[in-house]
């Protein structure tokens, strides 16, 4: 008898498992470890049969649903219901089955070739069958990497990795004549920083307050074990009261190589304007403003007024070493502020927002804006996803339901509900996602390529990898990928991005510019 070339050696051991009535066996050099069925995190539009991924030890696992696999009815988990942890050459995939049997050991002439169809399952992923207790049952031997569709190609990997080196390319030739920025609310007034300089976004944390200090000095904080001061801007620059809401704000920066916390009343929205709608500082402003503002960014055809700050210049050096000397003048412990990654010197920066209970990111490189909802117009015979068109100053700009995309269940627009603008093969685009929670940097060491299995379906491949961290993962979205090409074809033909014609009037003037405070010189 011919028996296949895996099944050479003399014997083999199985890990024998069971599905409804039928009897499984995988080979044990391909199995890792067992474990009980984990928190199971769901990938939108993923191949049928995976389940999700799971955080195993920090290694990001797909679990494929073995069931679904073979074209099984469901059933729901039991106390036996386990996920075999399947390895072949570094690459792990998780397969549920409804209970692991035993380790079986049999000897290669007692293995035969499976024939086209074994109990009406389909047995182009089972490469042999042998027959145990006295022939009455049919353990059916699978191929662990056929069935977990793993690819072992370093050719595919390395293209792949080229591949994005040079789409980031691309889009920073692209970005150059534009700056990118968190724009701010302090009282009624907007500001912004340039995003290169804010390392990460925060929810206000309990902060230990420090005697003998500047009133704009709330105290500090434990940020990963390192202290870190908590600077109230709303004070510093004299701009409003210090009160602290649900919306308020810590926007973690580096000045003179000092890391910081800045304490604002509301992270507005990360946009990017174009380098010539910035201008210097009025020259009516008194010295100290001055020195505090990198530029006035007018948009919006004037109408709204961007202050950009300098954060070398929010603080001096003096004001910092002061600071410095709480290193020795408390003894507790501090509270750590739940955060999720260190300092690398290889980070990358992503919006990171909700849909559907699950965390996912979007490069900072792929977002022009985050606004809230406006009035929607909706499309005739637009494609199911499309939500309709929107006017983002004076630009039709086609409006995405990620929920719709990723065929989830429908979700009423809220408070929390954003719009992330995106800006795509010089389309302009916008995402509908339902609530957007921080900006973060995170080290390349916390980021891994999306498991293959995982980018399956020709629709699966938006996922630009997994972000795994402490206690969550986020996955990431290449907004490039979003819509496949026929569908991206529908939305050129909605006729986005043309300008809205300006209505024919007259005798308008143009409403008065409010007035912005001076910034008062601090004593």
């Amino acid at each position: 008898m011919e028996v296949d070339s895996v099944f050479s050696s003399d014997e083999m051991q199985l890990v024998t498992f069971v599905l409804g009535q039928e009897n499984f066996g995988v080979d044990i050099m391909n199995v890792q470890e067992i474990i009980r069925i984990p928190a199971i995190t769901v990938i939108p539009q993923a191949p049928a049969y995976v389940e999700g991924v799971t955080n195993l030890r920090g290694d990001i696992l797909p679990v494929i649903d073995t069931r679904s696999r073979f074209g099984m009815e469901k059933m729901d988990r039991s106390v036996s219901s386990r996920v075999i942890v399947i390895d072949v050459r570094g690459k792990k995939v998780g397969l549920s089955v409804d209970a692991v049997s035993e380790v079986l050991r049999v000897e290669s002439d007692r293995i035969e070739k499976a024939p086209a169809m074994v109990s009406g399952l389909d047995a182009s992923n089972i490469t042999g069958v042998v027959k145990v207790n006295d022939g009455k049952n049919l353990v059916m031997i699978l191929d662990a990497p056929t069935l977990c569709n793993i690819d072992t190609s370093e050719k595919n990997e390395r293209g792949a990795r080229h591949g994005s080196k040079e789409t980031a390319a691309r889009q920073e030739d692209r970005k150059m004549e534009e700056v990118q920025l968190v724009s701010f609310l302090l009282d009624n007034e907007e500001f912004a920083l340039e995003i290169e300089n804010v390392r990460e976004i925060i929810r206000y944390p309990e902060v230990v307050k420090v005697p003998n200090m500047p009133a704009y000095v709330k105290g500090v904080i434990s940020l990963r074990e390192n202290l870190m001061p908590i600077i109230d801007l709303r004070l510093k620059l004299d701009t409003g009261s210090d009160a602290i809401t649900d919306s308020t704000r810590v926007m973690v920066v580096d000045v003179n190589n000092t890391r910081i916390g800045l304490v604002v009343d509301r992270v507005y929205e990360v946009t990017r304007i174009p380098k010539d709608t910035i201008f210097p500082p009025p020259q009516a402003l008194n010295v100290d403003a001055s020195e505090k503002l990198q530029g006035i960014a007018r948009v919006d055809g004037g109408k709204r007024i961007i202050m950009l700050i300098d954060p070398n210049s929010i603080i001096t050096q003096e004001e910092l070493e002061d600071i410095g000397t709480m290193d020795t003048a408390i003894d507790t412990d501090f509270p750590e502020e739940e955060s999720t990654f260190i300092d690398s010197l290889d980070e990358e920066q992503m919006v990171v927002f909700k849909l559907n209970n699950e965390q996912f990111g979007v490069r900072i490189t792929q977002v022009q804006e985050i606004n809230r909802l406006t009035k929607i117009t909706k499309v005739p015979r637009a494609p199911r996803f499309v939500e309709g068109v929107i006017n983002l100053r004076g630009v039709v700009i086609p409006l995405i339901d990620l929920r719709k995309r990723f065929e989830i269940a429908a979700k009423d627009y809220n408070e929390f509900t954003r719009i992330i603008v995106s800006d795509i093969n010089n389309k302009k685009i916008g995402i509908v996602v339902d609530e957007v929670l921080e900006v973060l940097r995170i080290p390349a060491i916390y980021l891994e390529k999306a498991p293959d299995i995982l980018l399956e379906n020709e629709a699966a491949s938006f996922m630009d990898g997994i972000a795994k961290l402490r206690d969550r993962m986020i996955m990431m979205l290449n907004l490039e990928n979003i819509l496949l090409d026929r569908e991206w074809q529908k939305l050129a033909a909605l006729g986005g991005n043309e300008p809205v014609p300006a209505k024919k009037e007259t005798a308008v003037k143009e409403p008065p510019v409010k007035e912005k405070p001076k910034l008062k010189k601090q004593k």
